[in-house]
């Protein structure tokens, strides 16, 4: 029933972009680092969806090669930040994301294994995600001695509830394909073999409507969330704060060296 027109490779294949019909699927090439969101491939996305702005794909569905979505971001670069690169990081990630979530067509996670932190991030601002049953989600930067940085501390209320996404964020909880569903996390669950086919399906009952009446309806819908934008400043100054702050380089510290953080427990003004 689908056909990959195309596939394309980006930078080093650390992006895959294949073409059903009027769907593009965007995939996250890094396996083996359980598709870890860095910089780098940020910068690729986006210059990929920049040149298919205009292009007559109505859907686009992105998603992570291999056995996971993403674990989120590169913790190696979050220890090497200071104050400068720190506010030019923070920065990036706010507008590449903002840029995401009003892209002009329809936008799709379909997901496998762990979609953490920065991955989890990503995928709520997307329109809709469908998961596979292995799919794990989690807030879990305060495990680490940091916060949400990408947005989640307004786009995880916004999808699950306040009080479900203290939770997530204050515990760090880790929750299955089930409780995502449960919790309106994703929009359905499908088996890992048919989540492709699935996800492709409710793509193409997308395409079947007018592309005008699409981007009208998400304008429309995304409108409410505007606002958002001043909220997700003051998120990303507080993040820049605790990369930078002791019990911050405390803990990405022990999770690179797989150990249990000690934090001083100060408040940082």
């Amino acid at each position: 029933m689908y056909r990959i027109g195309m596939t394309m490779e980006s930078n080093e294949k650390k992006v895959l972009l294949e073409e059903y019909g009027q769907t593009l699927v965007l995939k996250i090439n890094a396996p083996e680092k359980k598709n870890i969101m860095s910089q780098e491939v940020r910068g690729i996305i986006w210059k990929i969806l920049t040149q298919y702005e205009n292009s007559n794909h109505k859907t686009l569905v992105i998603t992570g090669e291999g056995e996971n979505f993403s674990a989120g971001a590169d913790i190696r670069n979050l220890k090497s930040l200071d104050s400068e690169t720190g506010r030019e990081y923070t920065s990036y990630v706010r507008e590449f994301l903002n840029y995401l979530k009003n892209y002009p067509k329809i936008t799709l996670g379909m997901v496998r294994g762990f979609a953490i932190g920065g991955g989890l991030e990503l995928l709520l601002c997307l329109d809709m995600v469908y998961c596979g049953k292995t799919a794990k989600f989690g807030q879990t930067e305060l495990n680490v001695g940091i916060i949400p940085g990408g947005g989640a501390t307004q786009r995880l209320q916004d999808t699950v509830g306040i009080r479900k996404a203290k939770e997530m964020i204050f515990t760090g909880e880790i929750i299955n394909s089930d409780d995502a569903l449960r919790s309106g996390l994703v929009n359905n669950v499908f088996n890992d073999d048919e989540l492709l086919s699935e996800t492709l399906k409710i793509a193409n009952r997308i395409n079947e409507k007018s592309f005008s009446s699409l981007i009208y309806s998400k304008l429309a819908i995304n409108f409410k969330s505007s606002e958002e934008i001043k909220y997700l400043y003051k998120e990303s100054e507080m993040y820049r704060k605790i990369l930078l702050s002791e019990d911050g380089k405390e803990g990405l510290n022990a999770f690179l060296e797989k150990r249990k953080p000690k934090f001083s427990n100060k408040i940082i003004n």
